[in-house]
């Protein structure tokens, strides 16, 4: 399947199924527990231009329905990363597509000029805040797709899924994924936000899949709630192209070996 049509370097796919979602880490952490090589693609852990430390208090706080998340994406930036995995990702058996979080034109320029150096990085998922201006979110868009040769899928933020999705195919990017949502929690007396994960993201991320698709003619990757073989066949007849798998990886491994055969 192609998530980059008509893109000069293309992004076929072997499998609808993508690990990511911040839930894999940047290269091989789970490879005792997961065969990379049946996944369609691997996107990493969110990486930034410059390294970023931890959030002083990092947080996982459980709820009903998941889990939240707060960390500060902690990452050793993006020159550090491709030294430190560039082997490893050699050795997954699958597309290697890098998650760049970041917050100007500039730091999006520099980072696609230096992705473009590497050859297995097959493509560039880009991340913003969920609160970015969108004249903001269109010149990155612009910048990531005018540089280099990768394919390029945008992360469209939740609360504004359609709006930026419809930015994202006028700019130039070849994909659309669905973010995690973000959430608020007391935990020890304190207000923690952080991104949230688990089964009970599936019935959101079906309506934003079948909502998206009215908008652009972009391939869609859902994500959010995928803990099934069910959950995949659902989200891909909403209209997805690929499907993302992230807290499944921590829940129930055993699971996620069943469903890769999808």
């Amino acid at each position: 399947m192609e998530l980059a049509p008509h893109h000069k370097t293309g992004l076929t796919l072997a499998s609808p199924l993508i690990a990511g979602g911040g839930a894999f880490g940047f290269a091989d952490e789970y490879a005792s527990l997961v065969d990379f090589s049946k996944f369609g693609a691997f996107i990493t852990n969110a990486i930034t231009l410059k390294p970023r430390s931890p959030a002083r208090e990092q947080q996982v706080i459980q709820f009903a329905g998941g889990v939240l998340i707060h960390t500060g994406l902690p990452n050793p930036g993006l020159s550090n990363a491709i030294r430190e995995y560039e082997k490893k990702w050699e050795r997954l058996g699958c597309p290697v597509i890098i998650h760049l979080a970041c917050d100007s034109v500039d730091d999006i320029e520099m980072c696609m000029e230096r992705i473009d150096r590497v050859e297995i990085i097959a493509g560039v998922e880009i991340g913003f805040r969920d609160e970015e201006e969108t004249v903001n979110v269109e010149a990155m868009i612009k910048a990531a797709t005018r540089i280099g040769g990768k394919p390029v899928i945008v992360q469209v933020p939740r609360s504004r899924a359609s709006l930026i999705a419809r930015v994202a195919e006028r700019s130039g990017a070849q994909s659309i994924s669905i973010s995690l949502p973000r959430g608020t929690m007391k935990h020890d007396g304190e207000w923690v936000s952080g991104r949230l994960y688990g089964a009970s993201l599936l019935p959101q991320t079906i309506h934003l899949v079948r909502e998206i698709k009215t908008q652009t003619s972009l391939p869609i990757i859902g994500a959010g709630g995928v803990h099934s073989k069910e959950d995949v066949e659902v989200v891909l007849n909403a209209g997805a192209s690929a499907v993302q798998i992230d807290s499944l990886a921590w829940v129930s491994p055993d699971v996620l070996n069943g469903i890769r055969n999808t």
